[in-house]
């Protein structure tokens, strides 16, 4: 096995085939036995999710992780994953962060709290390597996300997909696996 890809979640439901579900699946199988696939069930995930049970919830999963760690952030997950890094930091086991069909957060009332801070990342803990995926055609999070993201974050590399959706639970992988293995 080369590594680890630690995957933060969606909101909602996680069984089978609800979340972030169908894309661990499909990245388990197109990795094959290269990664292990972690899929951690967050707190609060069907009622009303927060970021700071989500926060220290990733960093206990890290914590207990040893060898390179690749953080791969889905819808809110993807949020979670970048404020963490931006408040707390990765150490150097994080080997890169991916993130697909991550919302771009105002700071207006309840979107503040998966907001990103001011400043960052020109102020701050370090982004490592970071790769950005959003599907044209994702029915649940604008495509402008992304191009927010692009604009927040220059060195992050941004990759715009097509006919994944917003679950990546059809169109083709092979950018988001050669994304993970090139980390």
């Amino acid at each position: 096995m080369t590594g680890t890809v630690l995957v933060v979640h969606s909101a909602g439901p996680q069984g089978p085939g609800e979340g972030s579900e169908p894309l661990v699946r499909r990245l388990r199988e197109e990795l094959g036995g290269e990664f292990e696939v972690l899929f951690p069930v967050m707190p609060g995930t069907e009622d009303e999710p927060h970021y700071e049970p989500w926060r220290d919830r990733l960093s206990a999963e890290l914590d207990a992780l040893e060898g390179k760690v690749i953080v791969f952030g889905h819808s809110l997950g993807g949020s979670v994953a970048l404020k963490y890094c931006a408040e707390v930091g990765f150490d150097e086991k994080v080997a890169g962060l991916v993130s697909a069909a991550t919302p771009y957060w105002g700071t207006s009332d309840w979107e503040e709290e998966w907001a990103l801070p001011e400043g960052w990342p020109a102020e701050g803990p370090r982004l490592p390597p970071a790769i950005l995926f959003h599907s044209r055609d994702d029915e649940e999070i604008p495509f402008s996300s992304l191009e927010r993201y692009a604009e927040r974050l220059p060195d992050a590399t941004i990759r715009p997909l097509d006919g994944n959706g917003h679950l990546y639970d059809r169109g083709d992988l092979a950018e988001i696996v050669a994304a993970i293995r090139s980390l």
